[in-house]
């Protein structure tokens, strides 16, 4: 049976980043969840590995899909259980949540919450997506293109998906990484 998410993590040379990344997910109270990791051991950068994600697409497993990069942590224990009421609820299409970014503080802010998503206010982490529609938008993350996150987000609610707002902090950034490796 599929896991009810699938977590992809991208990584590059973080291995005491990754730690925290794997921690956090190991502390979930609700474990029916699989971590795919997609890394980066050339130093090919963020674009390569927002193509990554397209080019990996149709190997998705789990029902859900949430990206949460090496140098990002899960913050909400219990996220996958209240991700788990809320499917078995709405059946939504896409979940938004919010994301700590660090010095660009919380993303989306208040401003920004419940809207569309604007670019630069919206982070791969802030979104978990059912399968079918991740796969069905997988063109979106575009080659060599930083600002990948958006652009996959954009395309998918450009498409009138069903959308459950859940006004939570779920994840924070540990370090800006931009892709480049860790210093340990």
């Amino acid at each position: 049976m599929a896991p009810f998410i699938e977590v992809i993590t991208r990584c590059y040379k973080r291995p005491d980043l990754l730690a925290g990344n794997v921690a956090s997910l190991r502390a979930q109270v609700l474990n029916d969840f699989r971590q795919t990791m997609l890394v980066d051991d050339r130093g090919q950068g963020i674009g390569w590995a927002s193509e990554n994600l397209g080019r990996y697409a149709p190997r998705l497993v789990g029902q859900y899909i949430w990206c949460l990069d090496d140098d990002d942590v899960c913050i909400r224990p219990t996220l996958f259980a209240e991700l788990r009421a809320i499917v078995d609820a709405h059946y939504p299409d896409v979940i938004m949540m919010r994301m700590d970014h660090g010095p660009r503080g919380v993303l989306p802010d208040a401003g920004y919450w419940g809207q569309p998503p604007q670019h630069g206010h919206v982070g791969v982490s802030a979104f978990v997506v059912r399968r079918r529609v991740w796969q069905t938008h997988a063109w979106a993350w575009s080659p060599g293109v930083y600002h990948s996150d958006f652009n996959f987000i954009k395309a998918v609610f450009d498409s009138g998906p069903s959308v459950y707002w859940h006004d939570v902090i779920a994840s924070r950034v540990q370090q800006i990484g931009l892709g480049y490796p860790g210093k340990g």
